[in-house]
C-alpha cells in the first residue's frame, strides 16, 4: 500500500511539474494559480494542498529541490583540474555529469532560463559558482602582487563565461551531447581563463 502511495504521490508531482513548466512558457510566473495547475495537470485540488500552500510554494519547492542536485554536482569542479583533462582534449568528468544533471532536467532548465523564466534562478547559479570558486578553491592561494588580472575580475569572467555556454547550450537546442560540451568547457578552462591565476 505504501509503494502505491509513493507512486502516486511521485506521479502527481510529475504531473504537476509538467503542467507547471507549461503554464509559465505560456504565461509566465506572474498569476499561476493552483487552478490552472491542478486543472492543467488533471489533480485534485485538495491534493495538492496536501503537500503545497500555493502555486508559488510549489514552484519554490521545485527550484530548490533542482538547485540542491545541481550545486551537489557542481561541488566536485576543481577547475586546477582542467589542465590534465585539457591537454589529452577529454572533457572533465565532473563537468559532465553537471552537464547530464542539466541535460536530465532538461524540461526545467529550458523554462526557468528562457525568456518568461526566473531570471534570479541563474544568478543563483552563478552566485555559487563565484562562491565554489573563491572560497573552496582559491582562498588559501595567494595572488601575487604582480597579477596581471585581479582575482575577484578572473572569477566574474569564469562564471560569467561558463552561465554563458550553459544558456546558448539551451538557447540552441542542446544539439551537442553533454560530453560534447564538457569538452569544450574543459578546452576553454585548460588553456585559456586559468592561466592567469598567478599558479606556474
Amino acid at each position: 500500500m505504501t509503494i502505491k502511495m509513493d507512486r502516486r504521490k511521485i506521479r502527481t508531482k510529475q504531473l504537476l511539474r509538467k503542467a507547471l513548466l507549461e503554464l509559465i512558457e505560456e504565461k509566465g510566473m506572474d498569476g499561476l494559480t493552483v487552478s490552472d495547475l491542478t486543472e492543467r495537470a488533471g489533480v485534485n485540488r485538495g491534493t495538492f494542498y496536501l503537500h503545497y500552500r500555493d502555486a508559488a510554494d510549489f514552484l519554490e519547492q521545485l527550484k530548490t529541490e533542482i538547485f540542491e542536485g545541481l550545486t551537489h554536482e557542481m561541488a566536485r569542479i576543481n577547475p586546477f583540474e582542467l589542465k590534465y583533462y585539457a591537454d589529452k582534449d577529454e572533457p572533465y568528468p565532473p563537468s559532465v555529469k553537471v552537464l547530464e544533471y542539466f541535460d536530465k532536467h532538461a524540461d526545467f532548465f529550458r523554462v526557468i532560463l528562457g525568456p518568461k523564466g526566473d531570471p534570479a534562478f541563474p544568478l543563483r547559479v552563478k552566485e555559487f559558482m563565484k562562491d565554489r570558486l573563491f572560497n573552496h578553491v582559491l582562498k588559501n592561494i595567494p595572488q601575487p602582487d604582480d597579477a596581471a588580472i585581479p582575482r575577484d575580475y578572473l572569477i566574474a569572467y569564469v562564471t560569467s563565461a561558463n552561465l554563458g555556454i550553459l544558456m546558448h547550450w539551451f538557447e540552441s537546442g542542446r544539439q551537442l551531447s553533454p560530453s560534447d560540451v564538457a569538452r569544450i568547457i574543459t578546452r576553454i578552462g585548460g588553456d585559456g581563463p586559468m592561466a592567469w591565476t598567478g599558479l606556474k
